[in-house]
């Protein structure tokens, strides 16, 4: 065996006596903390659950809420999140943490709920467009929300508070997509209306209308808050006539009537906006003409700027005598009277002849729509030969007889009578907006009795604020062919009772007699 020489068992113990002495130096300085404190982050970092539902996503009030829970074991910073909505045609919206604030501050706490709601987004309900799904993502993890189809509600970006982006339009400002889905232009100048309903409602194509509840319950009860511009962030530069409520069964709708000086070209669409301000707003004050309402609304003619709406216009209401341009018509014309709301046109006193009063100007009827607003007596409690007639046609003398079949009334029917050259008209009773639709078709002489729809029905609030219309029986045909000129006339024949005269108008159909569809963007 041989020994280890005496230079390399120096050598050897000097290395071991090296070693110890720096094993000792890191053990009493701490040099391995680290190490060990690594490892334990790396099993508690392993050990961290990041978990949470969304419970609920909906739209009250303009403004979009979810309620988010939390069930990992560590907290949720809202701020780091990031929420992306899925409309029903596939098309995304990222919306940041920072734009989200919930009532329990953003810091999500295990095992807790909060109410959190979206920041610079404008939402409400819409059944065209709508958001199908929420996806909420933090650190990764995702979870996906469906929405419900009563839940059916459409966000786009507002941003009103900010000043880099000031073009943008504030969200009263809604824009307002007008949609002609005809292969023909609408008539320019063209009426079309504007209805914010609280519920569907379906009354045929002749009518137009956007189903919000949070949208209808921000309209004043006489639309005074409410104007219509072309650009957003501008005062009113359209012309807009609010008619009234609407109601259809359980459903209420604002209806207005607006004008569009250039129409809408065929097989597209325009945007305007409709401004909604609060329910102290009295636009009709501070922007008529372009603001106004009739007399039955307002109980006044102050802001009645139907003249800039329609083709033709004449309210009936807060007369003392008959406007320019109308007559009597023999029997009985000095008992015609006056109140705010309307004209008398009284029963007639003798056998056969009219009693009324009629325009003595034509009107081209043609693709033009006449609607007029009366309360006509209820024909059963009378007895004879009779008519109630409110529509177009000539009365010059008092031979000439107002149009109808022999033997009764045609309640809501629509006649042409070649014979007497009398014009198309509509007679019925009850009150309500009569609408006669004069168009390109039908053949001269002919009588058409297969348009009889239901008496249409308007009536007063109990308080007698503002009026309500029902246009579920707005009869849309053809009637009258060509070029057709006529005067507007309204009144009666044989015994009858009180006709109440409340407006007159004349408006273009919209084409194919489809009105343009209204959807928010």
């Amino acid at each position: 065996m041989k020994s280890i020489s005496p230079i390399v068992g120096t050598i050897l113990i000097i290395v071991i006596t090296v070693t110890i002495a720096g094993l000792f130096y890191a053990f009493t300085s701490g040099m391995f903390n680290s190490i060990i404190s690594s490892s334990n982050n790396l099993v508690n970092q392993q050990s961290k659950i990041i978990s949470f539902t969304i419970n609920t996503v909906y739209c009250s009030n303009n403004i979009l809420y979810f309620d988010i829970y939390n069930k990992g074991n560590i907290p949720i910073n809202i701020n780091n999140s990031e929420i992306i909505f899925t409309d029903n045609y596939g098309n995304t919206i990222s919306i940041n943490g920072n734009n989200i604030v919930c009532n329990n501050g953003n810091i999500i706490n295990i095992g807790s709920n909060s109410l959190c709601y979206v920041l610079n987004y404008f939402c409400y309900y819409n059944y065209t467009d709508y958001i199908k799904s929420t996806n909420f993502i933090y650190n990764g993890i995702n979870y996906n929300y469906e929405i419900l189809d009563n839940n059916k509600f459409i966000i786009y970006y507002s941003n009103s508070n900010s000043t880099s982006n000031a073009s943008a339009c504030q969200p009263t400002y809604l824009p307002l997509i007008l949609y002609n889905t005809q292969s023909i232009a609408t008539p320019s100048p063209f009426q079309q209306d504007i209805a914010i309903c609280n519920g569907s409602i379906n009354i045929g194509n002749n009518f137009a209308y956007i189903n919000n509840v949070t949208l209808f319950n921000e309209i004043d009860s006489n639309g005074q808050n409410v104007y219509f511009a072309t650009t957003c962030n501008s005062t009113p530069n359209i012309y807009s006539w609010y008619e009234g409520q609407l109601i259809n069964g359980s459903t209420y709708c604002d209806e207005w009537w607006i004008n569009l000086q250039n129409g809408i070209p065929a097989n597209s669409n325009i945007t305007i906006y409709m401004y909604i301000g609060n329910s102290s707003s009295n636009y009709y004050s501070q922007y008529y003409p372009y603001v106004g309402a009739p007399i039955q609304v307002l109980g006044t003619s102050q802001y009645d700027n139907g003249q800039d709406i329609f083709n033709y216009y004449q309210n009936f209401g807060n007369l003392s005598a008959l406007p320019s341009g109308w007559t009597y018509i023999y029997f009985n014309q000095n008992n015609v009277s006056f109140s705010t709301d309307y004209t008398i046109i009284p029963p007639l006193s003798s056998n056969y002849g009219n009693d009324g009063i009629t325009t003595t100007n034509n009107y081209n009827l043609q693709n033009n729509a006449v609607d007029i607003y009366a309360s006509v007596p209820n024909i059963n409690t009378h007895t004879g030969y009779q008519w109630i007639v409110l529509g177009v046609g000539a009365a010059n003398n008092t031979n000439t007889y107002f149009i109808g079949p022999s033997g009764g009334i045609v309640v809501g029917g629509n006649i042409y009578d070649s014979a007497n050259n009398d014009g198309a008209a509509f007679s019925g009773e009850g009150t309500g907006v009569f609408s006669l639709v004069v168009g390109t078709s039908g053949s001269l002489g002919s009588v058409n009795y297969s348009y009889v729809p239901t008496m249409y029905s308007i009536g007063f609030s109990s308080s007698n604020t503002y009026f309500l219309v029902n246009y579920s029986q707005v009869l849309s045909t053809t009637i009258i062919p060509g070029s057709f000129s006529l005067p507007i006339t309204i009144g009666q024949q044989e015994d009858g009772g009180n006709i109440y005269l409340y407006w007159v108008l004349l408006r273009s159909l919209p084409p194919n007699d489809i009105m343009p569809s209204i959807y928010i963007n």
